[in-house]
């Protein structure tokens, strides 16, 4: 009880500080542990491997709507071979994260321009229903007071920490329908961690958020049915280790 009261204290001071502003720019750090997700096969080649891989999204945000995109910078892609560095070394693709993401916060509808094995998608579709639980444990992320929350699947362990002092139910990538801003996400104890480094409330510039648009169109179930069916492919290619690169199956 203690710990909701002072988060509900928090959250009265500081919306009445900022006179209500609810919108405003997240500067996000997405960063892979790519030793952590190497095939056994390929432990020789981490002294020739940088351990993480780092890029930086903005989060474009108001109570209605918000929109994820990555910097102009980072929309680059390199591949390597995890091996000895020979043809045949399995491949390992250390492309960065370029989807756009639009969500709907009103109506919980997404709209997305995702790359799929090098062809570009506009998948459409009712937002991710997440079955967050949350706990009462709390720290700070940056200036702000966060909640931590939980979720659990077949395919990962995720750990995230929303702020109720921007009472908004959004955050990076696909990740939101919380009572609160999400600021950090840790998915399978460090594998792949998304925190803000930079956060600015203030009325946004129109044009900001928008629809992505480019990519053929699709709906989510489709995408999710022709994803599932590549990375089966992926599998068969690479003898049935393809579920050791977890970090090119996560949800954007």
């Amino acid at each position: 009880m203690k710990i909701i009261f002072s988060s509900l204290l928090c959250l009265f001071l500081f919306n009445t500080a900022i006179g209500q502003m609810l919108e405003g720019t997240i500067v996000y750090e997405e960063k892979i542990n790519i030793h952590k997700n190497l095939p056994p096969e390929a432990e020789a080649m981490k002294a020739n491997i940088p351990e993480f891989r780092t890029s930086n999204h903005f989060l474009y945000f108001n109570k209605e709507e918000s929109f994820y995109t990555p910097k102009k910078e980072e929309n680059k892609e390199r591949e390597f071979r995890a091996g000895s560095g020979r043809r045949g070394g399995p491949r390992v693709r250390g492309g960065r994260n370029r989807s756009k993401i639009y969500t709907n916060l009103a109506d919980k509808t997404t709209k997305s321009s995702q790359d799929l094995f090098g062809k570009q998608f506009l998948v459409s579709g009712e937002a991710d229903a997440h079955k967050w639980k949350i706990s009462g444990e709390q720290k700070q992320v940056g200036s702000y007071l966060c909640q931590k929350a939980t979720l659990q699947d077949s395919t990962m362990n995720m750990e995230v920490w929303f702020t109720p002092m921007i009472p908004v139910s959004a955050g990076p990538g696909r990740y939101g329908g919380l009572p609160g801003l999400i600021l950090h996400i840790d998915i399978d104890e460090g594998s792949r961690q998304i925190t803000a480094q930079d956060i600015v409330l203030e009325s946004l510039e129109e044009g900001l958020i928008i629809e992505p648009t480019e990519g053929e169109k699709i709906s989510k179930e489709e995408y999710q049915k022709l994803r599932e069916e590549k990375m089966k492919e992926m599998q068969a290619e690479f003898g049935g280790r393809g579920n050791r690169f977890r970090f090119n199956r996560r949800r954007n």
